[in-house]
């Protein structure tokens, strides 16, 4: 009897065991399936497409490649919109000074229209040298790592309306690791979430985003001096869009 009961505690111990242990694989499992998903394919994809040209805006023209990005997905809506299928533009940029051919003017209603270009990759390198006009100056006093200050800078400098539009674009660079492509790393003060686009203007402290390093003046306003100024306007507004600044004074 006695040696019955000790192979059925043993039995019931082992049984117990491999039951924890498939537990431990199950949840360990299931939590790399949950992070997985908090990133999107279609995300990943325009990031895969576009991340050698946002790269090179940042060593031609200073602008963090992160932030292009980001800017990118959430005004393109990755791509999808219909201005960024039908016209090449990812950014809403406006056929200002612009000789090329235009998309959705209207000359009735003395619409300006926005510029259409040959392939994607334009709209982004316009987009850098449109961010090298005056108004924007001051961005190029944050270092290329401090995505957050770009961030709010953005919108201090009047390119959205948006007052959510840092939060939105911090959150996508957090949420797909956008920062290490600029050598950087993730900030603290901010956290991503699958919900980033709609997020409430609750979790913006302007407070917050404001970790400046300064860079070098001279240089800076030296290339900022030699840049043209690349006016850009309202896209359409539609529901969760952003709305660019219509010039860049």
């Amino acid at each position: 009897m006695s040696f019955n009961l000790e192979r059925k505690i043993k039995d019931f111990f082992s049984i117990n065991k491999q039951i924890s242990l498939f537990c431990l694989i199950f949840m360990a499992f299931s939590a790399i399936s949950a992070s997985a998903q908090t990133k999107h394919q279609r995300y990943l994809d325009y990031i895969e497409r576009y991340k050698h040209v946002a790269l090179q805006s940042e060593r031609e023209y200073g602008i963090p490649a992160s932030i292009t990005l980001a800017q990118g997905l959430l005004e393109s809506y990755v791509g999808q919109s219909k201005m960024a299928k039908e016209a090449n533009n990812h950014f809403g940029i406006k056929a200002y000074h612009w000789k090329g051919e235009v998309y959705g003017a209207c000359d009735s209603l003395k619409q300006v229209g926005y510029r259409k270009y040959g392939a994607p990759e334009d709209s982004f390198l316009d987009h850098a040298k449109f961010l090298k006009g005056p108004r924007y100056s001051i961005l190029y006093e944050f270092d290329v790592t401090d995505y957050r200050s770009w961030a709010q800078g953005l919108r201090d400098c009047g390119y959205a309306e948006d007052e959510n539009y840092p939060t939105k674009l911090i959150n996508i660079i957090e949420q797909y690791e956008l920062y290490a492509l600029d050598g950087g790393k993730r900030m603290d003060g901010s956290k991503a979430s699958e919900t980033a686009i709609e997020e409430d203007a609750e979790t913006t402290d302007n407070g917050r985003w404001y970790h400046r390093k300064r860079r070098n003046h001279g240089q800076q306003e030296a290339s900022i001096a030699q840049d043209q100024e690349h006016p850009a306007a309202n896209p359409p507004a539609r529901p969760g869009r952003v709305l660019a600044s219509a010039d860049n004074d």
